[in-house]
């Protein structure tokens, strides 16, 4: 109990020292201890082999054919900085990817304390996050695209939308899910009667996206398309939400679901499959429009920030819910949310997020080829997790349609007081 105790008075006097602490600990578990150190299905070889060519001069689309967002290609290069022989990239990633989460949890206590949130439960939470999701946290680079959409929404806090939408288009450029929150914060810009900025902000995020497509495009035009239509032509992955669907109608009798392996994936092909991908597609869609009106009524009633970062997780929480693709991996763009949620005392949400991650753990990697073979335990769980990220977006709804005396209530409660970020 002593180390507890220790760490606790730590967290009083230096919080920031604290989330660090929990962060280390957690990265030192999933390198040395089981479920967590689980990495027995995975890519890193994959991007072990992209980081060698680049490396050594080779460029994405042109000369290696590269399925990511332009973006993607540096941040994989870093990885091998260390070395590109197994054991060293192995941990040259674990090196980056930590470097990574510290920068998103502390930019997530920024947020929560910039929003009336307590900053020091925000940061202890986010820390906690990869004891729930175990390897996945440092052999992936999805948390460098939730760090750019973390600093992109600090930056719309502090008035400076040209950066801030900016961002959110780097972002985009790094891994694709990030364009959902521009809809929300332009709508959420125009409730704050910016309308200058949301111009200037709009038009700093499509030229940040064509800019960097462009370059993409010169390196090779064959390649770039080549990764576009990766993308649009891979079939539902077996641990979406549709796939849990198709799943359900294949066991009601309603058409046979067939596993195809597709894309570096695991895929599944049935005679709904277009309908349901369509009509999950169509709800994304409604649910970023209803998340931004919700925000921006909400910023109206109560202009403390807080609507921007709900309506945030929110519309990531839905691209990741509701598309026909989630990898496990997606669990890390929950990382920060979980930290929002603890720190502005939404336990339901908080609750519903941790729980996603972990069903996450509970199924990968230890379950997954159990999944493939269309094993009931692993079907459930992996049903399971995506009620829970479903539900998430729900109940981040429920709290942007929360306006007036719940929200002031709510806000005075807060142990931190909103200090709205002046620009500069």
């Amino acid at each position: 109990m002593r180390p507890v105790r220790r760490l606790a008075a730590i967290a009083r006097r230096r919080p920031a020292l604290a989330a660090a602490t929990v962060l280390a600990l957690g990265w030192a578990a999933t390198l040395t201890l089981d479920p967590w150190a689980d990495e027995s299905v995975g890519d890193l070889g994959v991007r072990r082999a992209f980081a060698s060519a680049f490396l050594a001069g080779a460029l994405p689309y042109r000369d290696v054919a590269f399925e990511y967002p332009p973006l993607a290609a540096p941040v994989i290069a870093a990885t091998g900085l260390i070395g590109t022989a197994p054991d060293l990239y192995r941990t040259g990633f674990a090196v980056v990817t930590l470097a990574l989460a510290l920068v998103v949890v502390l930019l997530t206590g920024r947020i929560a304390a910039a929003t009336g949130g307590d900053a020091r439960a925000a940061m202890l939470a986010a820390a906690a996050f990869p004891l729930l999701v175990g390897a996945i946290a440092r052999t992936h680079f999805d948390l460098a695209p939730v760090a750019l959409t973390l600093a992109a929404l600090l930056a719309l806090l502090a008035r400076r939308s040209t950066l801030g939408l900016a961002l959110v288009g780097a972002a985009t450029m790094t891994k694709v899910f990030p364009i959902v929150v521009a809809p929300v914060a332009l709508a959420w810009l125009l409730a704050r009667g910016e309308q200058r900025a949301a111009v200037r902000g709009g038009v700093a995020l499509v030229a940040t996206i064509a800019a960097v497509s462009a370059v993409a495009f010169a390196l090779s035009p064959a390649g770039a398309l080549a990764a576009a239509r990766y993308q649009l032509e891979r079939p539902v992955q077996l641990e979406s939400t549709p796939a849990s669907v198709l799943l359900a109608a294949d066991a009601f009798g309603l058409g046979e679901a067939t596993r195809v392996a597709s894309h570096k994936s695991a895929g599944l092909v049935h005679p709904l499959a277009g309908a349901v991908t369509a009509a999950f597609t169509g709800a994304l869609a409604g649910a970023v429009c209803l998340i931004a009106l919700l925000a921006a009524r909400r910023e109206r009633a109560r202009p403390d920030g807080r609507a921007l970062a709900l309506g945030a997780i929110a519309a990531v929480a839905a691209f990741a819910g509701l598309g026909k693709v989630l990898s496990p991996q997606y669990a890390l763009w929950l990382m920060p949310a979980l930290g929002l949620a603890a720190g502005w005392r939404m336990w339901p949400l908080a609750t519903a997020i941790a729980a996603a991650a972990a069903l996450t753990l509970a199924e990968f990697p230890s379950r997954y080829l159990d999944l493939v073979a269309g094993e009931p335990l692993a079907v459930i769980l992996t049903g399971a997790r995506n009620a829970a990220v479903v539900a998430v977006v729900a109940l981040a709804l429920i709290e942007l349609r929360r306006r007036g005396p719940e929200v002031r209530a709510a806000s005075a409660r807060s142990s931190s007081p909103a200090r709205p970020l002046q620009p500069r």
